[in-house]
């Protein structure tokens, strides 16, 4: 009976082996926490990002707060957030996180009134990349009557 029991445990061993490696075979190293891409795991999708625009109208010299939540089932490598062209905030992840989290303040301190448009990517492990937008408007400021 012993004999039996383990000769079906290595029979089991050699099938789980067997498995590893037919669902490694020609693929790219994934992350080290990455949910994704094998054999019995869904597919990698693009990374997800979801940013909220801000208040309607801000006044110039006010610092504008924006949380930002990233999702990447096969682990995330970078983020890159820009107000216009100019880069206000670069992350790289060591640890390829699945979610994330960002708080970015952005202030508007010599700012014109206007639209503007903060772009945030992320890029996963294997190089896919989505990107979202939030809009916020600088306005004015209003006429201060004295007298």
């Amino acid at each position: 009976m012993r004999k039996v029991l383990f000769t079906l445990v290595g029979a089991v061993a050699v099938v789980v082996i067997a498995a590893s490696l037919a669902s490694g075979a020609g693929a790219k190293p994934v992350a080290h926490g990455a949910q994704c891409g094998g054999l019995y795991q869904p597919p990698c999708v693009a990374p997800t990002v979801v940013v909220r625009s801000a208040v309607a109208c801000q006044q110039t010299g006010t610092t504008l707060k924006f949380p930002i939540k990233l999702h990447s089932n096969a682990g995330l490598s970078r983020a890159t957030v820009k107000v216009g062209k100019k880069t206000i905030k670069k992350v790289t992840f060591k640890t390829h996180p699945d979610d994330v989290t960002l708080h970015v303040k952005v202030s508007t301190r010599g700012d014109k009134p206007g639209l503007f448009t903060m772009t945030v990517k992320a890029t996963d492990t294997r190089g896919k990349s989505s990107t979202g937008r939030a809009h916020f408007t600088i306005c004015k400021p209003a006429p201060v009557f004295t007298g």
